[in-house]
């Protein structure tokens, strides 16, 4: 079976993906970036607490004065990527990369709506919540191809033997 994704020998990457699922990508892109925000339930998981409890709420402020407007920003500009390069039959490497984090902000927010956890078994074909949570598959399959494919580049040097 092919890869829907490819690194071509001038570098780029060659993407030979549904047309619904660029739709999804570029429509997801635009309608969560809106939204992204620290105090969001929906955005929760992607500004954790680096400080949590009560005792450092003072240190956990100041965290979050440094760092949410970045995050916020590195966040709207990978949606900017896929909104702006969904239908494009080749991807440079940053335009890849860009798409690996806004489809990883995807699938949080997506994970977050759904409270998703590692032991929750998948909704029944007929539970309201199955389209979104195949979705969330969709995007984490994805993600994985997109891993694989930029994966290949490194140098074998450094690498851990056997499965991790």
């Amino acid at each position: 079976m092919s890869t829907p994704i490819k690194r071509r020998r001038d570098g780029r990457y060659a993407l030979k993906l549904d047309p619904s699922v660029r739709a999804v990508l570029a429509t997801m892109s635009e309608q969560l970036a809106p939204v992204l925000d620290p105090d969001d339930p929906m955005s929760r998981r992607l500004f954790p607490p680096a400080y949590p409890g009560e005792d450092t709420r003072q240190a956990e402020q100041e965290y979050r004065s440094l760092v949410d407007s970045a995050l916020v920003n590195h966040h709207r500009q990978a949606f900017t990527v896929v909104a702006e390069t969904a239908h494009a039959d080749t991807l440079s490497e940053s335009e890849l990369t860009a798409w690996l984090s806004a489809v990883g902000t995807m699938r949080l927010m997506l994970g977050t709506r759904l409270d998703v956890s590692e032991d929750m078994d998948p909704p029944d074909p007929t539970d309201p919540i199955a389209p979104e949570y195949a979705l969330y598959e969709l995007l984490g399959q994805l993600q994985y191809l997109m891993i694989e494919v930029l994966s290949a580049e490194l140098p074998d040097e450094g690498r851990p033997e056997g499965v991790l």
